[in-house]
């Protein structure tokens, strides 16, 4: 990955719903900090929690042969993550980095990763509720603009991110789902707004909040990069990303479509007006 994404580049351009929604994942409150200029849920407040999750506030170091916690201040040295520095430092804590070659490798391979940790740590009831019980993906797919009918109605989860490939969404569903198991797994519970369609279900599926150990995943770290918590911060991300590129093919196919009527329309109106026009055949 060569290009370089700056969090609150990609964040500001996000309705106040989906800023709401990753705030609550940073722990953020709805206000005005004393030492920050940033006032609630701003790109640049979300940004800069976002930072010190990567960082961590507090680290164990080692010096003359006795531990101690230091804790950090902000500085220029730990600069902010950039969208492309947290899919490299998920996927590394997965394992797939060695997979992982393109931006679009990474925002694939991750959320898979983490749905097949999830079923891995299922029982095996719990698993072929995933593989076997019927849930509504409708409103997933409404909330990216896709209304299909071969896509809309009751179906399996696994069966719905097997179709999502079909309709060019892939990756949102994948995210979307992930973002379900990877809340309850560190016993976050969302507003049911914040879960788009399938992760909604997903999450009513898998059981409450915390079902899962803090280390599923192996994203626990007491020191470093706070992967419990910036792990689903990261799948909202991918996920809403993605959202938001679909709903924009979608405008933009509704457009055409309307572009494409009027013109076909037009030229109806000069055919049946050269028909009026037509010199009549003499008998």
């Amino acid at each position: 990955m060569n290009t370089e994404t700056e969090l609150n580049t990609i964040i500001a351009g996000w309705d106040e719903r989906d800023k709401t929604i990753i705030a609550i994942l940073c722990d953020i409150k709805d206000d005005t900090d004393a030492d920050s200029s940033s006032v609630g849920n701003s790109p640049d407040k979300i940004a800069e929690k976002i930072r010190w999750m990567y960082h961590s506030r507090t680290r164990h170091s080692i010096k003359r042969n006795f531990k101690r916690v230091v804790r950090q201040d902000a500085n220029k040295d730990m600069l902010g993550p950039t969208y492309e520095v947290l899919l490299s430092g998920a996927a590394k804590k997965l394992g797939i980095h060695k997979h992982c070659k393109s931006l679009d490798d990474h925002e694939r391979y991750i959320p898979q990763a983490v749905i097949v940790a999830a079923l891995a740590k299922m029982n095996p009831a719990q698993r072929d509720q995933f593989f076997s019980e019927d849930i509504n993906a409708g409103p997933m797919w409404e909330a990216a603009g896709i209304n299909s009918g071969g896509l809309i109605g009751l179906r399996t989860a696994a069966s719905v991110i097997a179709i999502s490939n079909a309709s060019g969404a892939a990756v949102y569903a994948g995210a979307t789902t992930a973002l379900g198991f990877a809340t309850h797994a560190v016993g976050i519970t969302l507003p049911y707004a914040a879960y788009t369609g399938l992760s909604a279900t997903i999450a009513q599926l898998i059981g409450p909040p915390g079902w899962l150990a803090l280390a599923t995943y192996g994203f626990f770290k007491v020191t470093g990069t706070d992967w419990n918590k910036l792990m689903p911060v990261l799948l909202t991300i991918i996920a809403t990303k993605h959202r938001r590129q679909l709903l924009a093919q979608s405008a933009l196919q509704d457009q055409n479509l309307q572009a494409r009527g009027v013109k076909d329309k037009g030229a109806e109106d000069q055919a049946w007006e050269g028909i009026g026009s037509a010199p009549k055949k003499s008998i």
